[in-house]
């Protein structure tokens, strides 16, 4: 399925689409002690697991933001909740290729797997 399709397909099930510059400014007002570049690298390394068609372990496509925060996994196994309600993802329409992909995980932990339930700062970033 292209990209674009996709990610159409993940903005009608629940999530807020939001452009990636405003997120990165949203999540530096909430989160202050964050290092703007550490984020960005974090995000760009999951975007570059999502177009890869990188999956959670439960099967389900990734979270962008939340995998940028707590390792590749999708929005229930990273929030426990079912679905998301208006809960922010990039939106990669205006996003051309990510920078060469770093090394290893963004966060350098993988996560849990499906019964592991912590909520990220993103979990709760909502309009």
């Amino acid at each position: 399925m292209p990209r674009q399709r996709r990610m159409l397909r993940t903005m009608t099930n629940g999530f807020a689409p939001i452009r990636l510059e405003d997120y990165v400014e949203r999540h530096l007002r909430s989160n202050p002690d964050t290092k703007r570049e550490d984020l960005i690298h974090r995000l760009h390394y999951a975007i570059a697991a999502f177009r890869r068609g990188e999956h959670c372990r439960c099967g389900q496509p990734i979270w962008i933001i939340g995998s940028a925060e707590v390792g590749l996994a999708c929005f229930t196994c990273i929030t426990g909740e079912s679905e998301p309600d208006r809960d922010y993802e990039i939106d990669l329409s205006g996003i051309g290729d990510t920078p060469a992909e770093p090394s290893g995980p963004a966060n350098g932990s993988q996560p849990g797997g499906p019964d592991r339930n912590r909520t990220s700062a993103a979990a709760g970033s909502r309009r």
